[in-house]
């Protein structure tokens, strides 16, 4: 059991500037049993070169024609010879202990996969000085219903949810079996609509102790084109949709359905109006649900909130686009 090998895959997309740092992080694992699997997604800067550098008999690259994170992914497991895997950002960080940690509970628990905390930084800030963020942490509990546990990551338990960065799990490779491939049609929330799967193949989860580094980059992301936007938007529902279809197989409580009307009411909040058929799509699926929230559409400004109450949502919301667009 102690020689049990942990396979990280690494897909890498123009990732030079934080590649070596990540690769080095991998290898700086007190856990001694690893292989790192690094899939080059088509890069056109020196990622490839850099992963190169590190080849070893346990650094083994592979470079691949662009496809996207979760092909590369696919890929990667394809590859992989080792007990567990480790999924790793090509620009994120891990603790040295955090395999350690979480194959020696692994090995105390049969058919469970392991979490870890994260911890967000900013990029350029020093990881090593940001703390545990407590909201988040307060979803990271060992739970030996995998339902449970992500009825109550995606609010189903309170008004907010969270997020678990996919770099903190630990899964066993028989559990990446069962629960079959990345979805490579999605482009967002592809995470957590294949760790949906991951968990409902397990027989629960296990906090452990070790960290996961997630690198952040605040003001990106702001200007997508409305194609890319309308993509992506498209995307996210699709995530809802089959999320919620895997759940409710094991769970079909009023707090799962809470959650999914919450989100798909939240989508539609920041669709409306400019994509009309993803609208249609939302509205269609919230009412192929049989049952009902009180949802209400807020503002992020007293402003927005006060006009919405005299003149309603949809009109505020067309009227925040006119004064955007004039900004532009």
């Amino acid at each position: 059991m102690t020689g049990e090998l942990i396979s990280i895959i690494i897909p890498v997309y123009n990732a030079e500037k934080h590649l070596k740092a990540c690769i080095e992080s991998a290898l700086a694992q007190t856990w001694p049993y690893i292989e790192l699997i690094i899939i080059d997604d088509g890069s056109t800067d020196g990622s490839l070169t850099i992963a190169r550098s590190f080849e070893s008999p346990i650094v083994k690259i592979y470079s691949t024609i662009n496809k996207g994170a979760s092909a590369a992914r696919n890929l990667g497991i394809q590859h992989a010879n080792g007990n567990y895997i480790q999924f790793l950002d090509a620009d994120d960080l891990l603790s040295p202990d955090k395999m350690e940690q979480q194959v020696n509970s692994l090995q105390q628990n049969p058919d469970k996969v392991a979490v870890c905390s994260t911890i967000y930084f900013n990029n350029g800030d020093d990881h090593l000085n940001s703390p545990i963020p407590t909201y988040e942490e307060a979803f990271l509990q060992s739970d030996d219903s995998p339902a449970h546990f992500l009825i109550n990551l995606w609010g189903g338990y309170s008004t907010n949810g969270s997020m678990v960065q996919p770099n903190a799990w630990l899964v066993p490779k028989v559990i990446i079996n069962r629960a079959d491939v990345w979805n490579e049609a999605l482009t967002v929330d592809d995470d957590g609509e294949y760790f949906c799967r991951v968990l409902l193949q397990s027989a629960g989860i296990i906090k452990t102790g070790g960290l996961n580094y997630y690198r952040k980059y605040p003001g990106t992301g702001a200007n997508l084109s409305a194609a890319k936007q309308e993509k992506h938007f498209a995307s996210q529902l699709q995530a809802f949709k089959l999320k919620y279809q895997w759940i409710s197989k094991n769970d079909d409580s009023a707090n799962l359905k809470t959650a999914y009307l919450r989100s798909l009411h939240q989508l539609k909040f920041k669709v409306y109006p400019n994509y009309p058929q993803l609208l249609l799509q939302i509205d269609e699926a919230i009412a192929a649900i049989p049952y009902s929230i009180t949802y209400h559409y807020t503002f992020a400004t007293p402003a927005g909130n006060a006009i919405s109450k005299l003149l309603g949502w949809r009109f505020t919301k067309i009227l925040q686009n006119l004064v955007h667009q004039l900004k532009a």
